[in-house]
């Protein structure tokens, strides 16, 4: 059996520990097989590395547990489903990037979810059509539930009921019940979807679609489409992220290498930020105070660096091979 392991190649700098930095961002490189750590906007300052054999392994999506001290990684590789027994999810410390767990996610996982009380850990499993549940403090199963065709994208409701997983070639979203452990329902949304992210009060989620270039609206309360937003066909929507207060939808712009800013309560796209941008932006985040936009640019191995209060880019920070997803924490 090949045995993949995570290794901190690189200490963070004396700058990026201590106490007056604010952020701390992780960028996962798909064909980097590595995750670079930036801190407060400056060039990266430590590498994770996941060591294998070259060309196997990538690190794709990534979540914060919620007090922001942990960063999960779900691992893959490019072998064939028989050959892939270490497909995993990997808690990696904040602070200090030790590797603090690592969890079985058999089925090539590409997008997970934290629970609201950390409790909880979802994945989408893309090569079995699955998600599954783990409990977080003892890795055991919680459960495996049908989704539909290739899922990708996952997210759990603030309020800790519900997980929306979209399938990526079926056109849905399932819904799970975060604490009866069912299946409920699949809903058909926009053509493609990536991503799916809820509302601050869980009553809206927003899905988006690739191939039809558009954002649906999802009644959280009744699992149904209510409104579908146009971005254009070109556009290519793939991650999405809410301001804290919920009112702006950030999107990243594949297709265009722009981010399109939806205003939630207009329904309408209300800002497309494209100069500057770094090319194929595809994972997308928002800092804690609404801030900052960044989004990991896979063409150009990059982060851009989005001031809100002129939705304007300001600064590319350089990243690994297939910048990927992106994620931003708090540290004290």
């Amino acid at each position: 059996m090949h045995r993949k392991a995570l290794t901190l190649l690189a200490v963070l700098l004396g700058t990026a520990a201590s106490a007056s930095e604010s952020y701390r961002l992780f960028v996962s490189n798909e064909y980097g097989a590595n995750l670079s750590v930036i801190a407060d906007g400056a060039a990266p300052q430590a590498e994770v590395s996941i060591s294998g054999r070259p060309g196997d392994v990538r690190p794709r999506g990534m979540a914060l547990s919620p007090d922001g001290r942990i960063v999960y990684v779900a691992v893959s590789d490019f072998l064939p489903q028989s050959e892939k027994p270490e497909d995993a999810i990997v808690a990696i410390d904040v602070a200090t990037g030790e590797i603090l767990r690592r969890y079985r996610a058999g089925g090539n996982p590409e997008r997970i979810a934290i629970s609201p009380d950390g409790t909880q850990i979802w994945a989408a499993l893309e090569a079995v059509a699955q998600a599954v549940g783990i409990d977080a403090e003892t890795g055991a199963e919680l459960g495996r539930f049908p989704t539909g065709v290739e899922p990708e994208g996952v997210d759990v409701s603030p309020d800790g009921r519900w997980v929306y997983v979209t399938g990526e070639t079926s056109h849905t979203v399932t819904v799970i019940d975060a604490q009866a452990l069912q299946l409920v329902t699949h809903m058909l949304v926009g053509n493609r979807p990536r991503d799916v992210v809820f509302s601050p009060d869980s009553t809206r989620a927003y899905a988006s679609a690739e191939i039809g270039g558009t954002i649906s609206v999802i009644d959280v309360t009744r699992h149904r489409v209510i409104d579908t937003i146009s971005l254009g066909l070109d556009s290519r929507p793939v991650e999405v992220d809410l301001s804290p207060d919920g009112r702006l939808l950030y999107v990243a712009g594949g297709g265009t290498s722009a981010v399109y800013v939806v205003d939630t309560e207009q329904g309408a796209v209300a800002h497309v930020i494209k100069e500057k941008m770094g090319r194929r932006p595809w994972g997308v985040t928002v800092s804690p105070d609404g801030g900052t936009v960044y989004t990991a640019n896979g063409l150009s191995d990059s982060v851009s660096v989005i001031d809100t209060s002129c939705m304007c880019v300001t600064g590319e920070i350089a990243a690994g091979r297939g910048a990927h997803s992106i994620e931003v924490g708090h540290v004290d």
